[in-house]
């Protein structure tokens, strides 16, 4: 069981991460600003995720990552 809670931990939090930095990409798609603005300040990304249209292809994955890396918290506890 310490193998799939490891693994669902790591890959939870590597899926929600490409989320971010597919997000953080996608703004910077629309001006340079945006971009800086979506790595840098907490919850801008959604921000501009909503406005431009792509909010549930980057929200669907990032939630899905951050449930795969509770469930693996809870089999590693």
């Amino acid at each position: 069981m310490e193998i799939v809670g490891t693994s669902l931990l790591f890959g939870g939090l590597i899926i929600a991460a490409l989320a971010q930095l597919v997000a953080a990409v996608l703004a910077f798609r629309l001006s340079a600003l945006q971009g800086v603005l979506a790595l840098f300040v907490p919850g801008y990304v959604l921000l501009v995720a909503k406005r431009c249209g792509f909010y549930w292809q980057i929200v669907g994955p990032w939630l899905g990552g951050l449930l795969a890396f509770a469930v693996g918290s809870v089999l590693l506890s």
